[in-house]
């Protein structure tokens, strides 16, 4: 039977020095049946003429043009044996190599396969007909990838991957200019950092010039610790989450006291009614603060607002934006007062400064206005604005940007901030809830670089097996 279009489909030499026997197809499974001519072999010490040692067959998987048929070589190999010299050669074929078990080009396919986080370790190696340990060797063996030159904007921040208590939040480091990820600490730790950045070369630290974080105080502090010519930059989006924050326990606070009143409600019902109820429907009040919170926590200017009315089944009425608004900014008399202190903030926020000192001025003029605030929220919002009032105006800086989804000659201009961070973080946490939870950190390092850096690297000469299963996972706990 004439089978020269399966040496061009997987790629085989077509000069006689393989042979293909036979194609036989079993349910899901294509057995490709391959072996070499019998030919003289001389050996490669002393040039005598060895002697076959007889015929042994391997299983080589081929992952080629595999979609739901897995391809199987059965191939007939040979042993050979010096009389002379008493060596030993098998016969080689170009496409896999001795003691493997698969072809030379699967640990391709796989590493490429692996660049999709959300794909798990273990889809793969059933897309492969492999074990999952296999896969996990091959990526561990091919990638392990260094961190790269460190930028003039760098972003900081953490991801949460739980790991064990010393690899509870991940320190994430980016190039904010490019969104690419410089590299990943196994901590947040002060004495990690230390380690960490000290072994980086003093002429490439002083090369950074700002630092773009939230408020962890040790983020704030790494200027002065290890950048010389850098500067601490507190992203936006967290300070208006701070404010956020404030507000949101606020009210939680005021719905916890109509929560008291239904309580109050309902023990008098029993008394009156000589009952034991265990609760009662919440009052209109508690519903307002629960589901409509949204009044003072959205925008004013992302507010849909619209005069139709419709049922508000929660609420069992029917009102427009505008009712809703008002009913529950009445439900304390510092609502209103909250919202316009917010509002002017984030109209500050989105506005553009020629220069810091401009920036810092208009913080100083916010800190006051909030200090003289009826409200504790704006009055302690004016204190976390006076102690970041420069690292806030720094982040009004505006840089060229160039990110990686856009082309080389698609730059755009944007303020400081760790708004591509928070994008990167799901990434993360996705891969987490798809793996169902880590632990190596390495490999977890190495599988979240090689799936989001532009153009990562192969090792040249993979890794041996003693060095890919060094790592020694958690300890087992007892049997039950």
């Amino acid at each position: 039977m004439d089978y020269s279009y399966l040496f061009k489909l997987l790629s085989l030499p077509e000069d006689g020095s393989i042979i293909i026997d036979n194609v036989e197809i079993i349910a899901d499974t294509k057995f490709v049946y391959i072996s070499r001519p019998a030919v003289p072999v001389y050996c490669p010490n002393c040039s005598c003429r060895m002697h076959s040692k007889g015929i042994y067959k391997r299983k080589i998987k081929h992952p080629v043009l595999q979609d739901s048929t897995c391809i199987v070589f059965i191939v007939s190999q040979r042993k050979w044996k010096c009389t002379n010299c008493n060596t030993y050669l098998n016969e080689s074929f170009p496409f896999f190599k001795p003691h493997k078990q698969s072809s030379d080009i699967t640990p391709l396919m796989i590493l490429n396969a692996m660049k999709d986080l959300d794909r798990t370790t273990a889809s793969i190696a059933r897309q492969y007909h492999l074990s999952d340990t296999q896969v996990h060797d091959i990526f561990s063996a091919y990638i392990d990838l260094p961190r790269l030159e460190l930028p003039e904007f760098l972003s900081v921040d953490e991801v949460h991957i739980d790991i064990s208590e010393e690899e509870k939040y991940a320190l994430v480091l980016m190039d904010f200019c490019t969104g690419q990820i410089i590299d990943i600490l196994h901590n947040r730790w002060k004495s990690t950092a230390e380690d960490y950045f000290y072994s980086i070369p003093f002429e490439e630290r002083k090369h950074v010039r700002f630092i773009i974080s939230d408020a962890y105080q040790s983020y704030i502090d790494y200027p002065q610790n290890f950048f010389p010519n850098a500067v601490s930059v507190l992203d936006s989006f967290h300070v208006i989450k701070y404010l956020n924050g404030l507000i949101n326990t606020y009210i939680n606070i005021v719905m916890k006291s109509y929560k008291q009143l239904d309580k109050e409600r309902l023990d008098q019902l029993n008394h009156d009614m000589n009952g034991d109820n265990k609760s009662i429907k919440e009052s209109q009040e508690v519903t307002l603060l629960r589901k409509y919170r949204w009044v003072l926590l959205k925008n004013q200017d992302d507010i849909n607002y619209s005069d139709r009315r419709h049922y508000h089944r929660a609420l069992g009425i029917y009102a427009d934006t505008y009712t809703i608004e008002k009913m529950f900014l009445e439900l304390d008399g510092k609502f209103s007062m909250i919202r316009d202190a917010k509002e002017k903030y984030i109209r500050f926020n989105n506005s553009w400064f020629d220069s810091e000192e401009s920036a810092i001025t208009e913080i100083e003029k916010l800190i006051a206005e909030f200090k003289g605030s009826r409200s504790y929220v704006p009055r302690l919002f004016a204190d976390y604005l006076k102690k970041y009032k420069i690292e806030i105006a720094r982040s009004f800086t505006v840089t060229e940007v160039s990110r990686r989804s856009s082309k080389d000659s698609e730059r755009y201009y944007s303020r400081l901030s760790n708004g591509p961070m928070e994008s990167f973080n799901r990434k993360p946490k996705d891969y987490k809830r798809n793996a169902r939870g880590f632990s190596n950190f390495n490999y977890t390092r190495n599988r979240i670089l090689w799936s989001t850096r532009n153009k990562p690297a192969i090792k040249n000469t993979p890794k041996s097996p003693e060095e890919i299963h060094s790592y020694r996972g958690k300890k087992r706990g007892k049997y039950k």
